[in-house]
């Protein structure tokens, strides 16, 4: 049986990571950057005031302060947001100027509306004047050759923003992972028909769908198939048309559990079977290649337990959709926190608990959320962190520190 370490190592030697494709700027948000981006021009690309105020030069205003009385300057002009003015700040004089709008010639501060008292088109300065105070210089957000963001970035609205300032209207991202998703099971009904007995509605189609778009990918909905084969290859076929397939169910040892049978009777080789891992052991990763296709389809047959499913999703195929998509690392926020109650383990396994972490004064405390059964599935809702425990801790006491990998 494969160590968790192990097998997420073989699956990251055989993802291919997607081409990339050019969206417009309004599609972008939450996409991965294909290409570091440059700058070519600087933002601002002029001098410009930061207030509404009065443009002038700074050295006017050296006899204001305290006991020399106030300094008086002639209004020449006004400068507003959007328009260039040509009319340079002559001594002794100030030019009104908007928030946004060009330095004028010769100005070298801005002094804020506020800070003046204007009588018979002058203004009074009470105090001395820094140069350069209110004025964003040229360049100073960006300067024309920066590296603006790298390639993997995660465009979020303030990249979004950046973007439009540099006069980008398509972008360059990596293709999102298209993912087949097949659940398996007899016993499964759809979410809108009533309950028989022996019936269980189909919750890991949601579950898996929601993980998919949490990913970055794009889920597409292979319906749910009886444990029959020919239904099932059927159905696995089509789901080898995507970038990658996630299937639910059917890997154990049961005379029902078909799927992987089923995917190596259609040309997918099973990289491996069984991971030393709770929940989710039975967890399996295979690759599906074609002639005249250089990337494999990766497939990942998840256990058909609700939490097993989601945290072998989130262990294994979450990293691989966001490698497949450009972006770098996991996806999971890891810290340390303090054991709030003694945790004892009857195996040598990877255990990933579900947990509640909480802040306590500048200290992460947590709890499991009670029983550990890979049916509850609700605990996945009750919980905010997995609570990771090695292989080779059996006995972790309150008060020791435990990994906790948090759940978005």
């Amino acid at each position: 049986m494969l160590s968790f370490d192990e097998a997420r190592e073989l699956i990251s030697r055989q993802l291919p990571v997607l081409a990339s494709e050019y969206v417009s700027l309004t599609q972008a948000l939450n996409r991965v950057l294909a290409g570091d981006l440059v700058a070519d021009h600087d933002i601002p690309s002029f001098d410009n005031s930061s207030m509404d105020g009065y443009a002038l030069h700074a050295s006017d205003t050296v006899g204001a302060g305290p006991g020399s009385g106030g300094v008086q300057l002639k209004v020449a002009g006004e400068a507003g947001a959007g328009t260039v003015t040509s009319t340079p700040v002559a001594r002794g004089t100030v030019i009104r100027i908007m928030t946004g709008a060009p330095l004028p010639p010769g100005a070298d501060a801005v002094l804020e509306q506020e800070q003046v008292i204007v009588r018979n088109g002058s203004i009074e300065i009470a105090a001395i004047v820094p140069e350069g105070k209110n004025i964003r210089r040229k360049g100073e957000d960006l300067c024309a050759g920066q590296t603006v963001m790298t390639r993997g970035s995660i465009l979020r609205a303030g990249h979004l923003g950046v973007l439009a300032s540099l006069g980008k209207t398509e972008i360059m991202v990596y293709r999102r992972p298209k993912v087949g998703i097949l659940t398996t099971g007899n016993e499964l009904i759809d979410v809108a028909e009533p309950l028989t007995p022996g019936k269980i509605r189909n919750s890991n189609a949601y579950s898996l769908l929601g993980s998919v778009l949490e990913s970055g990918g794009e889920p597409v909905s292979l319906g749910k198939v009886k444990d029959e084969e020919r239904d099932l290859e059927g159905a696995l076929r089509k789901g080898l048309e995507y970038d990658a397939l996630v299937t639910s169910g059917g890997v154990s040892v049961g005379k029902y559990d078909l799927v992987l049978q089923t995917l190596k009777n259609i040309g997918v080789e099973i990289v491996f079977w069984k991971v030393n891992i709770k929940p989710g052991m039975p967890v399996a990763f295979g690759l599906y290649r074609t002639s005249g296709t250089e990337k494999p389809v990766p497939v990942f047959a998840l256990p058909g337990n609700p939490v097993s499913t989601m945290v072998t999703f989130l262990q294994f195929v979450r990293p691989a959709l966001f490698r497949m998509g450009g972006r770098e690392g996991d996806g999971a926020l890891r810290l340390n926190a303090t054991l709030e109650h003694d945790i004892r383990k009857h195996d040598r396994k990877r255990h990933f608990s579900r947990g509640v972490v909480r802040n306590e004064h500048g200290r992460l405390i947590v709890r499991t959320t009670g029983t550990q059964s890979s049916g509850v599935l609700s605990s996945m809702v009750q919980a905010n962190c997995l609570i990771t425990l090695r292989e080779e801790q059996m006995e972790i006491r309150a008060g020791e520190e435990v990994e906790v990998e948090f759940l978005s």
